[in-house]
């Protein structure tokens, strides 16, 4: 069989797998956090919010979602959507959006510069491995479905890197990342609304 035939059925990707099997965690997160407010009512998780706010603020919700969208760990930025649903979204859509964006941005430079690196190539390699196929096939369009979809956007960044996408189209398309968070940020404040 042609090489190249082989290689655009292993690049086709399963958007319907990828999607729910990516929504099934916030969708978890979503139960879990709607159960847990209705549990304990509006009034002690606004006292929750209140003492996570005054003992991290906005520097280490940022951090958190900073160092989770650049490193491959199993964490997640929507662990951070049912701390910030009720604080005032101006405040939080920036925050988190930007510290997003800024994460895929570090994941990228990793994959492009530290990938001769000997300890930390075997991990920039893993990525480009996964997601790199996507990548070539698809190019940018990939990079801003991971933005916006439960493809793993820090990992996508780093194989973007690997695979030496331009630095000027990837660095602008992460800031898709900002719509993401907006779009999940409301769905929580949706459920706080509903409880």
């Amino acid at each position: 069989m042609d090489s190249r035939h082989t290689d655009e059925r292993e690049a086709h990707i399963n958007w319907t797998k990828v999607l729910t099997i990516g929504l099934i965690p916030i969708l978890l997160i979503f139960v879990g956090f709607f159960l847990v407010v209705k549990s304990i009512g509006t009034e002690s998780y606004g006292d929750i919010v209140g003492f996570i706010d005054e003992k991290f603020g906005m520097l280490g919700i940022f951090l958190y979602v900073f160092i989770v969208d650049t490193l491959i760990m199993p964490l997640s930025p929507d662990f951070v959507f049912p701390i910030v649903a009720g604080m005032p979204w101006f405040e939080v859509i920036p925050v988190i959006g930007l510290a997003s964006a800024m994460g895929g941005w570090a994941s990228y430079f990793i994959g492009r510069v530290l990938i001769k690196v000997p300890l930390i190539d075997k991990w920039v390699e893993k990525a480009k491995d996964k997601w790199g196929r996507y990548i070539d096939r698809y190019g940018i369009v990939f990079v801003i479905l991971s933005t916006l979809t439960p493809i793993p956007f820090s990992t996508v960044c780093m194989a973007a890197g690997a695979v030496k996408l331009p630095v000027r189209k990837v660095l602008p398309c992460c800031l898709f990342r900002i719509l993401r968070m907006g779009l999940y940020y409301f769905l929580f404040r949706l459920g706080l609304v509903l409880v």
